[in-house]
């Protein structure tokens, strides 16, 4: 094949020096009776071109599992095209031909280079001509599977050789896979996505193309001779055309790669069930997005519950937090599924205000008429980037007629170096207000002891995988009454969540806890019903 290729680079340059030396020298026409007549060397130049094409067409037929099928497409149209202009203009001389064979070409370039863009390497059409791609079928009704692989490694490695080396590898299953079913093409999303569409020949022939494209993969990352193997995920979408739009073929395939499946199995098919999972959650986001666009601070969507937290000394009830519900067209979303979307979408900082506005209100209604200390609300760590949100929510509290050591924030623990000046600028201002901090979900982050006495925090919740674990492992229970003295030695409160029963009752008491917070106190309940769990003032203070 080299040697084939090395035989056409020197034919186009004997080929490039000749037309020219017949060019510069006039020797294309001569005057015979007054008139304009071709030479002998005319035919030349177009034998010669023929020779060349002829070269050509052996080197893509050879080479033909290296070429993108984009590639073979159009030559397939252009070639036949040239030679029967070329074989034309041999018969009919008057006439001059050759100026289109040279424009073919260049038409040629520019759908290939401009029009459509592809990855030089793999040889696969961009993110555009996918969509393009998958709108034509969809428009048409035709029904077509979509298959997608992603490269984490490469998305959060900036390493342009290994994603050169992983291109070049993977062009060759392209061309392996486009072999076995030309009904199959591939798309370059990104430099760590490929995305394949496998319009519909026969299902057995579908099955047998995933099959062999995921089984050449394996075989790829077996013998895969460098460290820095790549690794690789693979989802497969088989009624690809019942989705409606590009838009949502784009959000669906990154809710796949979300799937718990892919951290066990590096493949996974999707079923109708995931796509109607995926449109509950399109839902949501449309809900969530709304509510921010609407910004109303008593948008009922946003429903309050709070759970009341247990005074071991006291024996009562002083504080509570407040948990977030949705309410989506009637149906209640809890906060583990709506918040991620709403950081994802960037609505989680309304939320905060709505949930803050509406505990705000009711400790209005009841601070002349209970005894209580204060209402937590949590705060998303991403919120606290923004220099100005003290005054912000501040303004909320104060807003509402009520004094602010009658809130409480709570932040989760999972915070970087990079995000401290921003957090503790922030918390100094609320310090300063009279808004205390709770430390949430203490023993799931991994922020150092250093860093959580370095920032001024009231209050330390354990999370309640370390009560669970200490159960049976007597070395961690002492490591957690370890630290909940040295909590306490700085002057913080220390409190543990989720606790169940009994035994976890008595033993979070023996570990030192002041506050309890679990089912096995209080449920979580409407806000409004909040005051039921507090001990009512004396009527000469009411």
């Amino acid at each position: 094949m080299d040697i084939l290729n090395i035989t056409n680079i020197i034919f186009a340059s004997v080929y490039a020096v000749v037309v020219g030396a017949v060019y510069l020298s006039d020797s294309y026409v001569e005057i015979v009776d007054a008139e304009y007549r071709f030479t002998s060397l005319f035919n030349v130049n177009i034998y010669m071109a023929l020779i060349e094409i002829a070269l050509v067409t052996s080197s893509i037929i050879i080479n033909r599992r290296g070429i993108p099928k984009i590639f073979m497409k159009y030559i397939g149209l252009f070639v036949p095209l040239e030679i029967v202009l070329l074989i034309v203009q041999v018969f009919n001389p008057r006439y001059v031909f050759l100026s289109v064979t040279y424009v073919l070409p260049f038409i040629l370039c520019y759908i290939i280079f401009h029009s459509i863009l592809f990855d030089e390497v793999t040889g696969c059409q961009n993110k555009m001509a996918f969509q393009s791609h998958f709108q034509t079928l969809r428009n048409k009704n035709k029904s077509f599977k979509v298959i997608c692989i992603k490269f984490p490694r490469l998305e959060i490695v900036d390493n342009i050789e290994l994603m050169d080396i992983v291109k070049r590898r993977l062009s060759t299953e392209i061309r392996s896979m486009e072999e076995r079913n030309n009904k199959s093409y591939a798309y370059q999303i990104n430099d760590y996505t490929i995305a394949i569409i496998l319009e519909h020949k026969s299902d057995a022939l579908n099955r047998q193309t995933t099959t062999f494209l995921k089984r050449r993969l394996d075989e790829a990352m077996m013998n895969w001779e460098f460290s820095n193997r790549p690794e690789y995920n693979m989802i497969v979408i088989d009624d690809a055309d019942s989705i409606k739009n590009v838009d949502a073929l784009d959000t669906y395939i990154g809710f796949l790669f979300e799937h718990e499946t892919l951290k066990k199995s590096n493949c996974y098919e999707a079923t109708a069930q995931d796509y109607a999972r995926y449109k509950d959650r399109r839902h949501i986001e449309k809900c969530i997005v709304d509510i921010r666009n609407q910004d109303d601070l008593n948008d009922p969507r946003v429903i309050v519950f709070v759970q009341p937290i247990y005074d071991v000394a006291n024996n009562d009830y002083r504080n509570a937090e407040a948990l977030m519900r949705l309410d989506v067209d009637g149906t209640i979303v809890q906060p583990d599924v709506f918040i991620p979307l709403a950081e994802k979408v960037g609505c989680v900082h309304t939320l905060t205000r709505i949930i803050l506005n509406k505990v705000c209100k009711k400790i209005y209604e009841i601070q002349d008429y209970y005894n209580f200390e204060a209402v937590s609300v949590n705060v998303s760590l991403s919120e606290f980037m923004d220099y100005d949100l003290h005054d912000e929510l501040i303004e909320i509290i104060q807003m509402n007629g009520i004094s602010c050591n009658k809130i409480r924030l709570e932040m989760t623990e999972t915070m970087t170096n990079d995000e401290i000046e921003a957090i503790a600028h922030n918390m100094q201002e609320f310090n300063a207000a009279g808004i205390h901090f709770y430390l949430d979900d203490f023993g799931t982050g991994y922020s150092n002891l250093e860093r959580i006495v370095s920032l001024p925090f009231k209050t330390i919740k354990f999370d309640k995988t370390l009560l669970y674990k200490s159960e049976d492992d007597p070395i961690l229970m002492q490591l957690i009454k370890n630290m909940v003295e040295v909590f306490k030695n700085h002057g913080m409160v220390v409190l543990v969540e989720g606790v169940e029963n009994q035994k976890q009752e008595e033993l979070s008491i023996k570990l030192g806890f002041e506050y309890i917070q679990g089912y096995r106190f209080a449920k979580p309940i409407p806000v409004g019903n909040v005051e039921s769990y507090f001990e009512k003032k004396s009527k000469k203070f009411a």
